[in-house]
């Protein structure tokens, strides 16, 4: 039997007295689309930040590449993180750096000499369609070009995992289905890409696995 990527197993997350996730189970795939849907407060955000080690269960195992990284030190969570592709509803672009120089941060943290980041940054931006404004600030990108850069940081080390909170929020159609379609190609590339989304937004052609969450009831 083939160990999954990205696996947890009895999951329970408490915020305030409250359960965002509780005994709760999923896994992905490599090379598989996972889209975490539902509304505020069911778990969607904390199912990724579970995975890339910036939150931790109360109760439960996490596992990523057969790893259980809820035990892992503070050290190696960071470490963690730099292997994934991270589009969090915090990871802003800084507003004071060039685009390439944002998209090259990844690179940079993962110990990359500046030439090799700088690099790679181009080529996750051409990838992205967005080439011609490296040298831009983020305040003068359109809506769908600043989410497209995010996708590009998130790339630019290749990573086997890519985990992204809301991708289309705030995004017209045709912004959208550009960044699904990029999403899509990552995932035929092998990458295995988990989406949390209010809405049923998946990119056309690859698999897909839905899992719709509901928020738990407050502990008494």
């Amino acid at each position: 039997m083939t160990t999954p990527l990205l696996e947890l197993r009895r999951v329970t997350v408490v915020y305030d007295r409250r359960a965002v996730l509780e005994n709760f189970s999923m896994s992905a795939d490599r090379g598989e689309f996972v889209l975490m849907y539902g509304g505020t407060g069911s778990g969607k955000s904390t199912v990724l930040r579970l995975f890339a080690g910036l939150t931790q269960p109360a109760e439960g195992e996490v596992y990523v590449a057969g790893d259980r990284v809820d035990l892992f030190s503070s050290e190696e969570r960071r470490w963690l993180r730099r292997s994934m592709g991270l589009m969090m509803q915090e990871s802003l672009l800084l507003s004071d750096r060039s685009v390439i120089d944002n998209v090259m941060l990844p690179a940079l943290a993962a110990e990359e000499s500046y030439g090799e980041a700088r690099r790679r940054a181009m080529l996750a931006l051409e990838k992205c369609g967005i080439g011609e404004f490296a040298e831009d600030l983020p305040h003068q990108l359109s809506a769908g070009q600043k989410q497209l850069a995010r996708l590009a940081r998130a790339v630019v080390n290749r990573p086997a995992v890519i985990l992204v909170d809301e991708p289309v929020a705030h995004l017209d159609q045709a912004n959208a289905e550009t960044l699904l379609a990029l999403l899509g190609a990552f995932v035929r590339a092998g990458v295995t890409v988990v989406s949390a989304s209010h809405e049923r937004h998946v990119p056309e052609g690859v698999p897909v696995r839905e899992v719709r969450l509901e928020a738990p009831e407050a502990l008494s």
